[in-house]
């Protein structure tokens, strides 16, 4: 009743008018936006004295603390405190939307005009209206919100909203331009203002990777962490053309046959990753294949920054060509063997690495098909922590090099080569394969040829047999667990093949005609028995000498497998892993027929009812980029990351 008298159905449909005209960046700054991204623009979220900061300096960061508050009226809290003391709470709310441009500042002026009538009330009455406006603001906002994003999202379950909000949460523009500049031919790329130069630029939605982490400035995007994220994030919302934009964004990036790992605006870009390329073209085909008309994404202009492998970066419009020969070219690149060493080697890019580190290759095995590469002093995986203690020796150690054939990569290539077929098949695609040089002679090698011999010799590298005679084992000496999928082939340190990672579920979901269903399904019994965590997977199996669960980046001692956070990947249980673990059961076990396909379906909805749950008590509305062993809280990790949100979507759109 109070609440109706404050916010007469008028006024109701007045905020409603109003936040319709907002756009899902629009959204971003409204809801979300974390202490890193506020500062960009000279701000920050609201500090409550005696307390802490909000967790977010839209709706949300005060939402999550009155849902604590509501259960057991809790009008002692800190926030309520500041909130019958003053107005600054109030005026930071509205004031901070009505300095944006647009329909923003008319919804900034909307809350100035309620909290009017607001100032006016006993002070001991000011929270609970204060609550009543934010709520019906915040449930017009998301009613608006899944209105502009895919049917599958609109209609979708409460769990869906929550893991669709990550889209918003993730998505936005920040004060300077986070991508490079796409081609101007392209139709539809948004442009503003620059707050800085005054001059019209791109204004693009980037995807940071985890908050509040990396969440602006140059350690906001990352390639692998994007491509990752992407399907879940923007293709299965319906963030068509802004998931165009940053595919494109980064495909003007191209270098060596790589995207960056970093990509820093394009101009501060590491190319220092294997596997970032891979996931890149992998979201090109989820495009072609989950948009209307998503093949015209191949035809598309790209502009590009660096044509050649050492040129100075080349202005937009200056170098021209469609998509399909940017893919092609990251093709051939691999075909005729990627070797290089990253520009300002040394401690001004990487303080930690050594000198044989900065050494990239990545090449093709003309025996398997199988992409491979790196060397054991740098990790071109998403495996990547790299040694920091001098105290234990570790320094510019890689703790997980995956060099060789890392397994998703061989499923991502894999994935993509048949594609291509494909689309070459269709006339789609303009190539059918590459011409390379091989010892003074150029020889064509057809993606169909690339194709077949992947599937060859897949599981005859990569099965660990049960059966000790198999003369497929060329190290039966080193097998600790059998009936799994090596986690790399030809690592340098041969024990490394034969560690049971999640790593091959992502093979799995990306490229399933590889698995035979026998021996996928006794793999995925092992990962479940002996990765699947609380929420998350471990990332390695417990039964392994330098396993340890807790990852702690502080801790320096003498410890090697532990000091400076020395087991980010050797142990502890990240999240977007158990996205590929579930879709990979669902996958094969609907092959196995009803009854196992039934008890997966429970298995998946027990482990989601976890991550629902964390979900509705996050304060940051979030899931994390990894939990330490059982699920504990790690305070070191970002407490909700892009591609652990995304591939939990996906598992819901699976099923």
């Amino acid at each position: 009743m109070h609440f109706m008298l404050l916010t007469p159905r008028p006024t109701c449909i007045y905020i409603s008018r109003l936040v319709s005209k907002l756009t899902l960046a629009d959204m971003n700054i409204l809801l979300f936006r974390c202490e890193a991204e506020e500062q960009e623009d000279g701000g920050g979220c609201y500090s409550i004295p005696g307390w802490e900061s909000l967790k977010y300096a839209g709706l949300q960061g005060l939402m999550s603390v009155f849902a604590d508050i509501r259960p057991s009226n809790d009008l002692g809290h800190p926030l309520c405190v500041n909130l019958r003391e003053g107005d600054w709470l109030i005026d930071f709310v509205s004031n901070r939307l009505i300095h944006r441009d647009g329909p923003l500042a008319q919804v900034g002026h909307w809350f100035g005009a309620m909290f009017d009538y607001l100032r006016h009330f006993p002070r001991y009455l000011i929270p609970c209206y204060f609550d009543a406006i934010l709520v019906s603001a915040y449930t017009t906002a998301l009613d608006a919100t899944f209105k502009l994003m895919s049917s599958f999202v609109e209609k979708g379950s409460t769990f869906v909203h929550h893991l669709a909000l990550g889209s918003v949460q993730m998505c936005g523009v920040g004060r300077f331009p986070a991508l490079p500049s796409i081609s101007a031919k392209v139709q539809g790329i948004p442009y503003r203002i620059s707050p800085i130069t005054g001059e019209k630029e791109q204004c693009c939605v980037s995807l940071a990777a985890g908050l509040p982490h990396f969440s602006a400035g140059i350690f906001r995007c990352w390639g692998r962490d994007t491509f990752i994220a992407l399907r879940g994030l923007m293709l299965i919302t319906g963030r068509h053309s802004e998931a165009r934009n940053i595919i494109l964004a980064f495909a003007g990036t191209l270098r060596h046959g790589l995207i960056p790992n970093l990509l820093g605006e394009g101009h501060s870009a590491r190319y220092n990753c294997r596997d970032a390329v891979w996931w890149w073209l992998q979201c090109i085909q989820d495009f072609t294949n989950l948009v209307p008309e998503g093949h015209e994404i191949l035809r598309c202009s790209v502009t590009r920054m660096y044509p050649t492998d050492d040129c100075e970066p080349c202005k937009p419009g200056e170098v021209e060509q469609p998509l399909c020969d940017v893919i092609q070219e990251a093709l051939q690149r691999h075909l005729e063997g990627i070797s290089f060493r990253e520009r300002n080697a040394g401690p001004k890019i990487d303080m930690n690495m050594r000198d044989e580190g900065f050494n990239v290759v990545a090449k093709v095995d003309l025996a398997t098909g199988f992409v491979t590469g790196g060397n054991r002093f740098n990790c071109g995986t998403w495996m990547d922590k790299m040694g920091e203690s001098d105290r234990a020796r570790n320094k510019g150690m890689p703790a997980t090099p995956r060099d060789g054939a890392a397994v998703e990569i061989v499923g991502l290539s894999k994935s993509v080569v048949c594609w291509l077929v494909e689309l070459q098949a269709k006339g789609l695609f303009p190539y059918d394969g590459v011409k390379v040089h091989r010892d003074g002679t150029e020889v064509f090698i057809s993606y169909s040829e690339w194709n077949q011999q992947l599937q060859q010799s897949f599981e005859t590298e990569f099965w660990v047999s049960e059966d000790p005679h198999d003369p497929n084992e060329k190290h039966p000496d080193l097998v600790h667990k059998k009936g799994i999928y090596k986690d790399s082939y030809g690592a340098s340190s041969p024990w490394c093949d034969y560690q049971l990672r999640p790593n091959f579920t992502i093979a799995m979901v990306v490229a399933p005609e590889l698995f035979t269903l026998e021996r996928a399904w006794k793999a995925l019994g092992a990962a479940e028995k002996k990765l699947l965590g609380l929420l998350g997977m471990k990332t390695l199996d417990p039964d392994d000498m330098v396993y340890c669960g807790v990852y702690d980046n502080a801790l320096d001692n003498d410890n090697y497998n532990l000091a400076k956070g020395f087991n980010y990947h050797q142990g502890p249980e990240w999240l977007w892993p158990v996205g590929y673990f579930l879709r990979a059961k669902l996958f094969f076990a609907k092959k196995l027929g009803e009854e196992t396909y039934s008890k997966t379906i429970t298995l998946v909805k027990n482990v989601l009812s976890r991550h629902y749950t964390h979900l509705e008590r996050s304060p940051w509305k979030g899931l994390p980029e990894l939990t330490n062993e059982q699920g504990q809280h790690c305070p070191f990790s970002c407490e909700t990351q892009a591609w652990s949100l995304a591939t939990v979507l996906e598992v819901l759109y699976d099923l």
